[in-house]
């Protein structure tokens, strides 16, 4: 089953609703599916793994910087076992996670260092021997606190500079280079449904394994398409959902997608991107409308608060009392989704 469009949603809505061009506009649907969507997601939220390489000698992951995040549902250190190995962690505010481990992480020293002087977002490092086997394509890497991913090696390394949210700086010849743990953060979202009429478009360039930005053009002529879409490319066959870590503003038809994870095989110019309609279940996207039905009607009853009976009828006792009715039965629907999405996560103990 093929997942509705924004638009397609809010016809949905008004349909339900009633034909009325005042009380249940367009404009007036960008601010209630938008409140719909963060409401349900509280419910059953949309997951999104984030990869985070550790600091070394530190149980410290900041995540201040993770768009829509809700809540963080699982944390994931040292993987590769049958088990997957769940850790606690503690939470703090917004900014920061504590892992509650009885070890600190430790970056891994290659053995190779840098062969020139770097320069802030540079893409290709030189080393001082062949670095295939000890910096295979793919590998994260650290140089003094800046995060690279490697998208080329040997004597030369392709890389992204500026990797995982760290700061693009220079750095000095001869420089260790180190492979930083990883851990992975599960994280609880508010899904999205781009408002943009079209979300099919076209890369404007070729693109290599391992950028984390590509121009896209085709699309709606304006518009912005929020951080937390998700998108594909055609020719990936790894069939990958990306993700956009910032809002994408159009103009012309054209905008820059900014991602996560990064890209996994090369692209070239004209491969059609697109957008997912959401990142909803066709269960939930049902649930969407249902809500944001009842909330918009109780929303209009107020007009009609001091509206005197006639005949028998109360407009305000009417519509309150039907969207009353119709709220209820969509909420018991999202404990029984809410009571589906919880699931019981075997924590490791600390040692």
């Amino acid at each position: 089953m093929a997942l509705k469009n924004y638009d397609a949603i809010v016809n949905d809505i008004q349909d339900n609703l009633g034909s009325n061009s005042t009380d249940f506009t367009d404009a007036l649907m960008l601010k209630w599916v938008p409140q719909g969507l963060d409401e349900l997601s509280r419910y059953s939220p949309h997951i999104v793994r984030e990869v985070f390489p550790t600091t070394s000698l530190s149980k410290e992951l900041e995540n201040s910087e993770i768009k829509a995040l809700l809540w963080i549902v699982a944390l994931e250190f040292r993987t590769g076992k049958t088990d997957r190995q769940w850790r606690n962690f503690t939470r703090h505010y917004n900014t920061q996670v504590s892992m509650e481990i009885d070890f600190f992480p430790s970056d891994v020293d290659t053995g190779i260092d840098t062969d020139e002087a770097l320069t802030a977002g540079e893409t290709d490092i030189d080393v001082d021997a062949d670095a295939t086997d000890d910096i295979p394509v793919g590998t994260i890497i650290r140089i003094e606190n800046e995060l690279y991913y490697v998208t080329a090696t040997g004597t030369t390394l392709t890389v992204v500079p500026g990797y995982g949210r760290s700061t693009a700086t220079t750095h000095v010849t001869n420089t260790d280079i180190y492979i930083p743990e990883l851990a992975y953060l599960y994280c609880a979202k508010t899904h999205k449904v781009p408002v943009v009429a079209t979300i099919a478009g076209a890369a404007t360039a070729d693109y290599d394994a391992g950028v984390l930005t590509i121009n896209v053009d085709g699309l709606t002529s304006t518009g912005t398409i929020e951080a937390g879409t998700t998108f594909t490319i055609a020719s990936d066959g790894t069939t990958t959902h990306y993700t956009l870590l910032e809002d994408t503003v159009l103009t012309g038809g054209a905008g820059d997608f900014v991602f996560t994870p990064a890209l996994a095989e090369d692209i070239l110019e004209n491969v059609v991107v697109t957008c997912d309609n959401s990142t909803l279940t066709p269960a939930l996207e049902t649930l969407l409308i249902d809500l944001v039905v009842a909330r918009a009607g109780l929303s209009v009853a107020l007009k009609f608060i001091q509206a005197i009976p006639k005949s028998g009828r109360d407009p305000f006792r009417d519509y309150r009392k039907s969207s009353l009715e119709n709220l209820a039965i969509v909420m018991q629907k999202l404990e029984a989704e809410a009571r589906h999405y919880q699931q019981e996560y075997t924590i490791q103990p600390r040692s």
